[in-house]
């Protein structure tokens, strides 16, 4: 690490490093040279080293090994810096771009929309629209595995001894399934952070490996698998019924719910999406909430409905919108008229959490992106 009394030097690691974390953009202005690239993680070794062991000792192996013990003191203030400016990086300037744009969430975003109810019949003439654009549509892409990237944001709670901290959380999530059902997920936390008044519960989950890490995972039931959902509606809402009455839920809650999870993988076709917008046509309680534009940009067509029953402290609303060719863009759920009070969060309408799909296509390899 170079002094800090060399700001030139340290400007010189600021553009490195940025230059290195252009990953965490999933559409980066340029890639990093190798020899930007070997600087960075020597930068970053460093950084790392300096922020698990601030003793000065050697520090332990782990995600990145250090080559070297901790810097002088002065240059603890320069590391500082460069954390910084990571921390910038990371959570205000990471954008997401296929035209539009997402940035990282703030702590408690604003909801898109807040209304409860609304124009019943014109909810269903958009979704029937929006029905009969996809059903003509193919899935874009070429290629025998399915991939989709989306942002995510949510509120957590960690709770432990009768204390409870809540955290927001926005992150990028790269998903692959193969044609045997197997998945890579791949995620990028764009930002945590203490969002509730009582700070004194347990310190919640966010470890260096969950910032940024992947995995792969097993086939799964077939009949949970977005992407072997039906594409008629009549037997889609067939399925989730008798799934939700097995499970002793009767009722519209449990469809709403399933069917939102569906659209929210990114992972359905368009003939898929057609079926999930029939069925949501024949929820009493859906709503239309008018033209909009999501957190990207997007122009859109949004419709609400109720997402919880008498036992909940809140009405949770699902809203989602959909472009003029009917592509799912963004399903965010908002919590009315206030947050459930166990969050301690400030008065008044509160996103439980949304994701927003920023691609969704057919590619010919896991890792591939187009």
């Amino acid at each position: 690490m170079r002094d800090s009394s060399d700001p030139a030097a340290a400007g010189r690691d600021i553009a490195t490093i940025r230059a290195l974390l252009a990953p965490a953009n999933p559409v980066p202005d340029t890639a990093p040279t190798e020899v930007e690239r070997q600087h960075g993680e020597r930068v970053l070794r460093t950084l790392l080293a300096t922020l698990d062991q601030p003793s000065g000792r050697a520090a332990r192996g782990g995600l990145f090994a250090p080559r070297r013990t901790y810097p002088r003191p002065r240059a603890l203030v320069t590391a500082a810096g460069l954390v910084l400016a990571i921390a910038a990086l990371l959570v205000g300037g990471t954008v997401l771009r296929t035209g539009d744009s997402a940035t990282a969430a703030p702590l408690l975003p604003a909801p898109l929309l807040t209304a409860t109810a609304g124009d019943h019949a014109a909810a269903v003439r958009a979704l029937t629209r929006a029905a009969e654009l996809q059903r003509g549509l193919s899935p874009a892409g070429v290629g025998p595995v399915l991939y989709a990237r989306s942002q995510t944001y949510g509120l957590d709670v960690t709770v432990a001894q009768h204390k409870s901290t809540t955290v927001a959380r926005t992150t990028i999530i790269d998903f692959w399934q193969r044609p045997d059902g197997s998945k890579r997920i791949r995620k990028y936390l764009q930002n945590i952070d203490r969002a509730g008044g009582n700070v004194g519960g347990p310190a919640p989950m966010e470890d260096r490996i969950n910032r940024m890490g992947q995995g792969e995972f097993p086939l799964g039931p077939p009949d949970h698998d977005p992407s072997k959902s039906p594409t008629d509606a009549t037997q889609l809402r067939t399925l989730l019924s008798s799934r939700n009455a097995a499970a002793g839920h009767p009722g519209d809650l449990g469809i709403v719910l399933d069917v939102i999870s569906l659209l929210s993988s990114g992972l359905t076709s368009p003939q898929q999406n057609a079926a999930i917008y029939d069925v949501l046509a024949q929820i009493p309680t859906v709503f239309d909430a008018g033209a909009i534009r999501d957190r990207a940009g997007r122009p859109g067509h949004a419709i609400g409905v109720v997402a919880s029953d008498h036992t909940s402290l809140v009405v949770g609303t699902q809203y989602v919108i959909f472009s003029d060719t009917g592509a799912p863009l963004t399903i965010e759920m908002v919590d009315t008229p206030n947050a459930p009070p166990g969050l301690h969060l400030p008065p008044g309408p509160t996103i439980a959490r949304y994701t927003q799909i920023i691609t969704a296509s057919r590619v010919h390899t896991v890792g591939d992106t187009h």
